[in-house]
């Protein structure tokens, strides 16, 4: 008779060691999967919401032009009265005044903006500017050249020594604060400091 040899595998009963093993791996492999779904998807979403909070910022330059514009014809038509004529306090685009309660970012707090006119920018960004004259009150000013911040033009009547220098507001500073807000309520405030 002829016997093929066994080596020794006779009587063992076969455990399953490697199908355990060979499921740990797959599980092990699909929670890295979804770890790995799960940090594309967060990616992608800030990477949205960086781009859109840039796109508002952008259109922080719109509401900075249209702000200069109404300024052009506010500070030469009434400039101690606010703009639009009869806004309520918190609504106004133009205060006469410097408005001096802010927040820690600067920006004064008697604006609403829930209140402020807005225009908009591609259909999707809402632009709201405010302007306030960095004059102190009553209105109407007419000591601009003690009561504004002012860059003042000084010219000497006369060389001699002990001469009277006399000088005036030549240029009043306004401060710009523009609002937008876009897609996902990304929001962007800048203010700038004008002279005219």
């Amino acid at each position: 008779m002829n016997r093929s040899p066994s080596f020794g595998l006779r009587g063992r009963g076969q455990r399953g060691v490697s199908l355990i093993i060979a499921l740990i791996a797959l599980v092990a492999m699909t929670l890295a999967g979804l770890a790995l779904m799960r940090s594309a998807d967060t990616s992608n979403v800030i990477s949205g919401n960086l781009a859109f909070r840039e796109a508002s910022l952008h259109a922080t330059d719109v509401g900075v032009e249209t702000a200069l514009t109404t300024l052009a014809t506010v500070a030469t038509s009434s400039p101690d009265a606010a703009y639009p004529a009869g806004c309520a306090s918190g609504a106004c685009n133009y205060y006469p005044t410097i408005q001096t309660a802010v927040t820690a970012a600067g920006v004064p707090t008697v604006i609403d903006w829930a209140t402020v006119p807005s225009d908009t920018v591609d259909s999707s960004y809402a632009v709201q500017y405010v302007v306030d004259r960095l004059c102190d009150g009553p209105t109407p000013v007419t000591d601009v050249a003690n009561k504004c911040m002012n860059l003042t033009g000084t010219s000497v009547g006369s060389k001699k020594a002990g001469a009277v220098s006399f000088s005036s507001a030549s240029q009043v500073y306004y401060r710009v604060t523009v609002r937008v807000v876009g897609p996902r309520n990304s929001q962007s405030i800048v203010q700038t400091t004008y002279a005219r």
